[in-house]
């Protein structure tokens, strides 16, 4: 290796460090916000004084929208690299923040927060988990991704305390303000992300021709429609995601209608977001110690334990019994969210992996954006969270009979499948994998967040 090279090798290793803490911050951000606005939402049903299902629509559309949102955005790291397009999200997610400051309603907000923010926060997300993609390789990969997964945890726990102060000292609309000058710092982030390579899309060309992409992704649709254990999972997903995320934007009202103050309300959030942190490596560990530990029946049982803390948490009455419900339901939750992209992988291999992942993530965000607000519109109708929270129970306990479900019909069926689909790669199928790796990469990180 020429002196040149090695100077080169060494200036990369000593970045990835800093892009490896760049990303950590940056999930650390957007997860501690994105996903936990339920801090707002007792704030916005005093000061417009709209219905639940209304007001639910702000979380619901910016996490919806994360979803939906990936594909586009990871088409936009292959073209123009990590950097560019993740400080293109942060300056959306900082405007959207900024402009809510002068929202008049919900409405406003719904463009604002949901739409604008909840683009550039798609666009944080898969450039951060790619910029660590693509300056760790192999096992140091994997821990560098768990390293950021430890970020998203953090931000669960410390930012909705952080935004309970800032809403205590400025009101909601002083929160926002200073947390998008707060997220504004991640153009700087990204700016230290400097792509190792851009422009894949741009050679495709040399790789592949267009009609042969074409008929790669006509071919793994039709596999996956012909997939009955995939079908049955993408329903199972679809009943767990929205009900995690619905209860999540409830939460904070759901205790002050419990009696609790604002400040137990938050420490008990915060409970619940150690269990996600702790349920977000559990199935890894599982995987590790008990190998053959079916990747469906984790989810399946997980689930379950969800569908009974819900069932009980309305009639709970102590402090005691509400931390030890919350954090038993954060650990189902993180499980939950965290199988996704394993179970995805396991039953449609490789090959179809990124059309079978960008499918479910779609689906997870459409149905996303409705589950809020239907949620919302019970409790409006009943006047109380019992109904509404016996029906993620249901919704959680139909899961995981699918799951259960998919499970058996994987064993009976004893296809061959997504060995075919590992196997039998052609070059053409390898080099198309490799343009589409930016977007799985968010995709296999992305559930870590929720």
């Amino acid at each position: 290796m020429s002196s040149e090279e090695e100077a080169k090798a060494k200036n990369v290793s000593y970045r990835r460090w800093i892009v490896l803490t760049s990303g950590f911050f940056v999930i650390f951000l957007c997860h501690g916000f994105a996903f936990h606005l339920s801090v707002l939402f007792p704030e916005l049903l005093r000061t417009f004084g709209r219905s639940k299902a209304e007001t639910a629509l702000v979380q619901s559309i910016t996490a919806g929208l994360l979803f939906v949102a990936g594909t586009p955005w990871g088409k936009s790291v292959s073209r123009y690299g990590a950097r560019i397009t993740g400080i293109t999200g942060s300056l959306l997610v900082t405007l959207g923040l900024v402009f809510s400051f002068f929202a008049k309603g919900i409405p406003d907000l719904i463009v604002t927060l949901g739409v604008v923010s909840g683009i550039g926060f798609s666009a944080t997300f898969i450039s951060a988990s790619t910029s660590i993609g693509e300056y760790f390789e192999g096992k140091s990969k994997l821990t560098a991704l768990a390293f950021l997964t430890f970020g998203s945890g953090c931000g669960g726990v410390i930012i909705p305390f952080m935004m309970k102060t800032l809403i205590d000292e400025y009101g909601w609309r002083g929160c926002l303000l200073i947390t998008g000058g707060l997220m504004a710092n991640m153009v700087c982030f990204f700016a230290v992300c400097k792509p190792v390579s851009v422009g894949i899309s741009h050679i495709k060309a040399n790789d592949f021709d267009e009609n042969s992409k074409q008929n790669n992704f006509t071919a793994s649709l039709k596999s996956l429609v012909a997939n009955k254990v995939y079908i049955v999972h993408v329903i199972a997903m679809c009943c767990t995601i929205p009900v995690i995320n619905s209860s999540l934007t409830f939460m904070i009202d759901f205790l002050m209608t419990k009696g609790f103050d604002s400040e137990t309300q938050v420490i008990l959030y915060i409970c619940l977001n150690v269990g996600v942190a702790f349920g977000g490596v559990l199935p890894g560990l599982l995987k590790k110690y008990i190998p053959h530990t079916s990747v469906l029946f984790i989810p399946a049982f997980f689930t379950l334990v969800g569908t009974t803390v819900y069932s009980f948490l309305p009639s709970a009455e102590t402090y005691t019994h509400h931390v030890v419900l919350l954090v038993t339901l954060g650990v189902a939750l993180g499980v939950s969210v965290t199988t996704v992209t394993m179970t995805t992988m396991k039953l449609v291999g490789l090959h179809d992996y990124t059309v079978g992942l960008g499918i479910l993530m779609t689906l997870l965000g459409i149905s996303n954006s409705i589950a809020g607000p239907i949620a919302g519109l019970f409790a409006d109708l009943t006047e109380s969270y019992t109904q509404p929270f016996h029906g993620f129970s249901i919704g959680l306990g139909v899961a995981s009979c699918l799951f259960v479900f998919a499970g058996i019909l994987k064993r009976r069926t004893r296809t061959t499948h997504h060995c075919d689909n590992e196997l039998n790669i052609t070059p053409a199928v390898i080099s198309n994998i490799s343009s589409e790796t930016r977007t799985t990469d968010f995709n296999i990180h992305h559930t870590a967040f929720i």
